[in-house]
């Protein structure tokens, strides 16, 4: 599970990027949902993913 996190975690993460970098709001809008979404879930799961996470990207 904590390796199939991580995986999620990291595509979130690369498509929030793309989406920002392709100024598109709407789908950046969707994927840091995705992502506050998967570190929710390893919170519940007590997973510390504060090392795979870039936090900057959290702020819309």
């Amino acid at each position: 599970m904590i390796e199939e996190l991580r995986i999620q975690i990291t595509a979130a993460q690369e498509r929030l990027v793309a989406a920002l970098e392709a100024d598109e709001p709407h789908e950046a809008v969707r994927h840091r949902a995705r992502l506050e979404d998967l570190i929710e879930i390893a919170a519940r799961h007590d997973i510390d993913v504060s090392a795979w996470v870039d936090r900057t990207l959290l702020r819309g």
